[in-house]
């Protein structure tokens, strides 16, 4: 009797979970302009994260970011929006909204980068 009443209560409960999750993040107006930072490879290879280089305790993380410019240590610049944490949310980074990212020709050479610049919508 008990089986069948938490199986048709599965998919409401799973439904109002669903709905209770933001969509997607806020992101502040003001833009990161030109923001030379370091990729550093996290969690066995499964977050890349940007790392400015004036402030080594930041962390930014963009879904955007290209499969060529997966590589720990690489140098790039880019430029974006800083994302807003919601509330009672714990991130391992800032999220990222990237407009471009680029290297540097000694880096793309380093790092066997094949395209140098991204420019996002």
């Amino acid at each position: 009797m008990k089986k069948p009443i938490l199986l048709a209560l599965l998919p409401v409960i799973a439904a109002f979970t669903l709905l209770a999750q933001p969509p997607s993040f806020e992101y502040k107006k003001t833009q990161l302009k030109n923001v030379k930072a370091t990729i550093k490879v996290m969690s066995d290879g499964q977050l890349y994260t940007l790392v400015p280089d004036n402030n080594p305790n930041m962390r930014y993380i963009s879904e955007q970011l290209p499969p060529d410019f997966k590589k720990d240590g690489l140098k790039v610049a880019f430029t974006g929006w800083e994302g807003i944490i919601p509330p009672n949310y714990r991130m391992m980074g800032k999220p990222l909204k990237l407009k471009s990212i680029c290297v540097t020709k000694s880096e793309q050479k380093k790092f066997a980068v094949k395209k140098g610049k991204y420019n996002f919508k």
